[in-house]
């Protein structure tokens, strides 16, 4: 009878672990997910930090983000981005604005005071065709270096199927 118990425990605890194991890395409708340094955490006008990812279905929208770690010595409320979007056929750029603080100073992320995180939502529902695209972000900010930005990152998420 002991046996029993303990062969049922083993199979009950491989089906658990082969389940955690399937649910790592990146969730189910997440495409791509990539930060980058900033070295020394002062961004450069010059300095675009460009991500790679691959689309291979062209049957949902997709939703692009933005996300970007800033420090303590951050000192503007805002960030002023230019985000390029290339691939099959599709050249986008755009100036985008991400609010990092409200009218009191606080800041509006997640995190401590010493890193606070951003995710910014910069396109949703989008069409992409099946292809490999480029996405580029640089800093346009009045401050050619710009103190206090750590990471700057993408997230690309499958969205709704496309009736």
């Amino acid at each position: 009878m002991k046996t029993q118990s303990i062969k049922i425990y083993l199979f009950s605890l491989s089906i658990l672990l082969a389940t955690a194991f399937t649910h790592c890395g990146l969730p189910q409708n997440t495409i791509a997910e990539e930060f980058q340094p900033i070295p020394s955490s002062t961004w450069k006008w010059k300095d675009s930090k460009t991500f790679t990812f691959t689309v291979d279905d062209s049957t949902h929208y997709y939703n692009l983000s933005i996300g970007l770690r800033i420090n303590g010595t951050y000192a503007y409320s805002n960030i002023w981005l230019i985000s390029q979007l290339r691939g099959n056929n599709l050249n986008n750029k755009k100036q985008i604005q991400i609010e990092l603080a409200d009218q009191t100073g606080r800041w509006l992320g997640e995190g401590m005071s010493n890193l606070i995180t951003y995710e910014k939502p910069i396109v949703i529902q989008q069409k992409l065709p099946i292809g490999t695209y480029t996405w580029s972000l640089s800093q346009n900010m009045r401050d050619e270096s710009l103190q206090g930005v750590s990471d700057i990152g993408i997230k690309v998420e499958k969205g709704q199927p496309i009736l």
